[in-house]
């Protein structure tokens, strides 16, 4: 059977109960684990054979050892889940005027821009090395920079991606598990963080008709947005490291064990 491994540390206290709680009530077993920095082991809490099927569920720190030993719940692909592959890919992308460079490339390139210029600013890749952010040229140049004085995670070669802001009216996360709309929340309307659970079975279906289109993995957190254009796909997230909003956590939970007790894999 199934087994889950849920990161205790270095997680927020509600992501971890929510899964361990979900878990709990649907009597699908797991296991905690903390993640020791800096080294290659993993301490579990306490003893539970693990199945056929792992999956975890914690921080990239957790995601990278799971890649290291081949967690079939690992839903995840270095190659898929970057911002230029999926431009490539489709044409509903917010952020598809994306410039791609390094951080080296960008603190000299946004030195010599307008210092309040705003700009949209994230890695290139899913396992962040920071969060993607709004700032200005003169903040981009000032934190590329400050990476030599060691600062930030983050090296001269490290890829970012950065494009013109654009205006937002409203947000929804969408929990995709083999391709299929499991669950949606709304967390962010007009600038301000809200929870709703999307029940709108006209907003699901239409959730749908962008998970039917090409994906970095079958099983995938999708994140939309509705902007003046209609709905466009702001970017993709591992599903083993995403948080959740108003969700019925019970539900993806549920959806996901069955998939990998299916033996279903990309």
């Amino acid at each position: 059977m199934t087994t889950w491994v849920v990161q205790a540390n270095l997680l927020s206290k509600e992501r971890q109960q929510d899964v361990a709680w979900a878990l709990r009530d649907l009597e699908i077993p797991y296991v905690g684990v903390n993640v020791i920095p800096f080294s290659d082991e993993l301490e579990f809490l306490f003893d539970m054979p693990l199945g056929r099927g792992i999956i975890p569920y914690g921080s990239t720190s957790l995601i990278r050892h799971a890649q290291k030993f081949n967690w079939s719940g690992l839903f995840f692909s270095k190659t898929n889940f970057q911002v230029p592959v999926w431009n490539q890919n489709r044409d509903d992308m917010l952020n598809n005027d994306a410039d791609v460079m390094t951080v080296k490339e960008a603190s000299v390139k946004f030195s010599t821009k307008d210092k309040r210029e705003l700009w949209f600013i994230r890695p290139v890749e899913d396992l962040k090395a920071f969060t993607g952010t709004v700032t200005t040229s003169e903040e981009i140049s000032r934190w590329m920079t400050s990476i030599d004085g060691g600062n930030f995670q983050i090296q001269e070669d490290t890829m970012v991606a950065i494009s013109q802001p654009k205006e937002i009216l409203a947000e929804w996360r969408w929990f995709i598990v083999g391709g299929k709309v499991i669950d949606g929340s709304m967390y962010q309307h007009k600038g301000s963080l809200v929870k709703t659970h999307e029940t709108d079975e006209k907003v699901i279906q239409e959730a749908q008709t962008f998970a039917d289109k090409w994906l970095p993995h079958q099983t995938v957190v999708m994140d939309l947005a509705l902007t003046n254009y209609g709905p466009q796909v702001i970017e993709f997230n591992c599903l083993n490291g995403s948080g959740f909003y108003g969700h019925d956590i019970a539900k993806i939970v549920k959806a996901v064990t069955e998939y990998v007790d299916l033996g279903c894999k990309l």
